[in-house]
């Protein structure tokens, strides 16, 4: 782990501007003492040849039609001196005049000794007169002086009014000039390398910092998190870089919850494929179980009317036995289709206004001898009429259903009672029966096709575990609710309906 973070420091935006800022730095520093050590000193000399030229030029200005030597014989020293201190003389050199005629030296300087014999072996070893034939009038020369050990650059030349001029510049003031500038060249190299260093740093950590945090954001956004945004404060390749990742985030968290929807989408799917696959294996189980029964029946009977044809007796009782069952596959099979279009919306409603009392008693009239068969009375004390919205065949089997439901499980001699709760734009059908309670585990799976509570109770009374399931599709095709619960009693099953026509 930290081999790799020291080869991501190595390989960093930031190590790759340092290292170029370094190299351009050693190479400008090359560049400089290369320029220092070839060409600084050609420099400085041609700007001391040029000093010493244009001291010539003002010399020759200023003595233009002028002999020196008639000019010192009204003029004291000083004077002379004062006079030509006019002379431009950017470099501060020495100049010497001397006369023609006399080779008399005059100076603004005192000349000793050493010097005088300086200038004396000049004038013996130089033919002045020449310089009156050539273009320029001087030459200028890099002259050693062994009686003072020092070196000077010199103009020699002759002016216009036929003095000899010597202007000296001492090499020595040269190379002064030349460490001044070296000094100063290295000098201001150094403060510009240091300043760019400086700036370097500044730069890189203000180009750096925001693609650092850019890699943060995007480590995030690798992990799916795409809360954090990058935070733009410019205008330019790195804003827009910015402006890219806000726009990837946005589309990859449309698009992962896009994913993530269709994912359930797919998963709700695959669990309503499995449901429907384990309802249709348990609908053909519960099917072949209420089957095999009174077939194994019929089929029994019909052989022993086969074997015993000539018993009347037993043929009538074996003949209402094979009727019997076969009337009961067939109510199955009339309630299974009955349910099969109720649950896949194949049969469609006719909503009309009733009076659901009228129905009631209707039914609870039909149902008393049934009723007297367990000693149980049926008790409905609502004789307003109450006019509701819906398919009056439908509700019709949701009271027979839920009236049938309690006579077979009232208690001998038990209470059976219908009654109504009035809510808001709807009535409550209630159908209570005295009796055992319902377990919890059985009340959520009453309205299940082909679920039994008391198996051996719904077989005595012939029951297919398939009412309450009519009951609940009827329902839902209604868009009403519906239920049971227990009392302290008793079971009370219920639906809704309603009784405002916009509802």
């Amino acid at each position: 782990m930290k081999n790799r973070e020291n080869k991501g420091r190595f390989i960093s935006i930031r190590f790759k501007i340092t290292l170029m800022v370094m190299i351009v730095t050693i190479v400008t520093m090359g560049l400089v003492v290369m320029f220092v050590n070839f060409f600084l000193k050609d420099i400085i000399l041609y700007n001391a040849r040029t000093n010493l030229i244009a001291s010539y030029k003002s010399c020759d200005e200023l003595f233009s039609g002028i002999k020196i030597y008639e000019y010192m014989l009204d003029h004291t020293a000083d004077e002379f001196g004062e006079y030509i201190s006019s002379i431009e003389n950017p470099s501060g050199a020495t100049i010497y005049i001397i006369d023609e005629d006399t080779l008399h030296v005059y100076s603004a300087v005192v000349l000793t000794d050493s010097v005088k014999n300086e200038l004396k072996n000049i004038l013996l070893n130089t033919d002045f007169k020449r310089f009156k034939y050539t273009k320029v009038g001087y030459e200028i020369r890099e002259n050693v002086h062994s009686e003072v050990d020092e070196s000077y650059l010199e103009l020699l030349g002759r002016l216009t009014n036929g003095n000899y001029i010597i202007i000296r510049c001492p090499v020595e003031r040269i190379d002064s000039s030349l460490k001044f500038m070296s000094r100063l060249f290295m000098a201001i190299t150094f403060i510009l390398i240091l300043i760019e260093m400086i700036v370097m740093l500044v730069f890189t950590d203000r180009f750096v910092t925001p693609i650092k945090n850019m890699s943060v954001i995007a480590r995030k956004m690798s992990l799916l998190d795409f809360e954090a945004k990058v935070d733009i404060k410019k205008n330019d390749e790195i804003g827009e870089l910015g402006n890219s990742m806000n726009e990837l985030s946005e589309k990859l968290e449309h698009s992962i919850s896009e994913l993530k929807a269709s994912n359930l989408e797919l998963e709700k799917d695959i669990e309503k494929k499995e449901e429907i696959d384990e309802m249709r294996r348990e609908f053909l189980s519960h099917v072949s179980h209420e089957l095999k029964t009174p077939i194994a029946l019929v089929q029994g009977y019909a052989e022993g009317l086969k074997d015993n044809i000539s018993d009347p007796e037993n043929t009538d009782f074996y003949c209402d036995v094979i009727i019997d069952e076969a009337a009961k596959m067939n109510n199955l099979v009339m309630k299974l289709l009955d349910l099969n279009e109720l649950e896949f919306g194949k049969t469609d409603l006719d909503i009309e206004r009733f009076n659901v009392t009228g129905l009631i008693e209707s039914i609870i009239k039909s149902s008393t001898l049934l009723a007297s068969k367990n000693n149980a009375s049926i008790i409905f004390d609502n004789t307003v009429d109450k006019y509701v919205w819906a398919d009056q065949f439908m509700i019709e089997e949701v009271i027979t259903n839920y009236l049938s439901n309690a006579i077979h499980y009232v208690k001998d001699g038990g209470k059976i009672k219908v009654w109504y709760e009035d809510k808001e734009n709807k009535v409550r059908v209630c159908v209570y029966n005295e009796g055992s309670h319902i377990a919890d585990k059985d009340i959520e799976k009453l309205f299940v096709k082909f679920y039994k509570a008391d198996v051996a109770r719904t077989r005595e009374y012939g029951g297919s575990g398939i009412g309450l399931s009519i009951v609940a599709a009827i329902m839902h095709n209604h868009n009403q609710d519906f239920g049971v619960y227990n009392t302290d009693d008793g079971v009370v099953f219920y639906f809704e309906l309603d009784t405002n026509v916009n509802e």
